[in-house]
């Protein structure tokens, strides 16, 4: 059960028995934190370390939900992408899914639209993927998720890290196909397409469960062909141009 907290112009939402992360959402909503890494800071995105009373989380804003106008338009209705996070991703490790990071808490400023948002998650040390022998312990999880209808929606090898205990995930918003297998198969497409995994030749698709495939596998296949069209590419590059000069598209 998520717990919904108002504090200045915020909602704090966080599992209702951890009462005590109410206290941290409203340290970071007063700035009452330490920087200690930048990993990103852009338009779209803002992802940093920090410490609060000498422990260590991550905290990340997805702005480009805030500043896409189709994106922002939605928040109207949806809960937003911090908040999917947080009550999908908890679902997930309910139910034995342990190679999540963890998601405390979610704090939203909304009006009519998101304006604002944050997660602050648990602070997974580690090392980055480099090896075959990694991305086979990807393979493993990728599979256990699939099979229960579980997607990551930006399968690569950035988004994991390698600890002493396993490999985990530390980036997915941990949603759920209901129907069709459309959004797994374009989790490996997407994985197929990943650097260290086209450096290291690695063969995806042998190490997935699913062998047969199916409608949903051509449907992905037509849908990513049309997006390498020419004319596709065109649009593609417009777009960045526009976004360079500050629109928001």
């Amino acid at each position: 059960m998520i717990k919904n907290k108002k504090y200045k112009e915020y909602n704090i939402y966080y599992p209702e028995e951890e009462i005590f992360y109410e206290e941290l959402g409203k340290r970071i909503i007063d700035k009452e934190f330490k920087e200690s890494e930048v990993y990103k800071n852009t338009e779209r995105n803002y992802v940093a370390k920090i410490e609060i009373k000498g422990e260590k989380y991550i905290l990340k804003s997805p702005k480009s939900e805030t500043i896409i106008p189709q994106r922002r338009i939605q928040t109207f209705i949806k809960n937003g992408e911090a908040l999917n996070t947080l009550i999908n991703v908890r679902e997930r490790i309910k139910e034995g899914m342990k190679e999540y990071a963890v998601p405390f808490l979610v704090i939203v400023k909304k009006n009519i639209f998101i304006k604002e948002s944050y997660i602050l998650m648990e602070c997974i040390e580690g090392e980055s993927i480099k090896s075959t022998a990694d991305i086979d312990k990807i393979m493993e999880i990728v599979n256990k998720l699939h099979k229960e209808k579980i997607y990551h929606g930006d399968l690569n090898t950035s988004n994991f890290i390698k600890t002493k205990n396993g490999v985990r995930i530390i980036d997915t918003q941990g949603k759920q196909e209901r129907f069709f297998h459309f959004k797994r198969w374009n989790d490996i497409f997407i994985m197929e397409n990943d650097l260290l995994v086209i450096e290291k030749e690695y063969e995806v698709e042998e190490k997935y469960y699913k062998k047969n495939k199916d409608i949903s596998y051509y449907m992905i296949l037509v849908v990513r062909k049309i997006k390498k069209l020419k004319f596709v590419e065109w649009i593609k590059s417009k777009k960045k141009e526009l976004r360079k000069k500050g629109w928001r598209i």
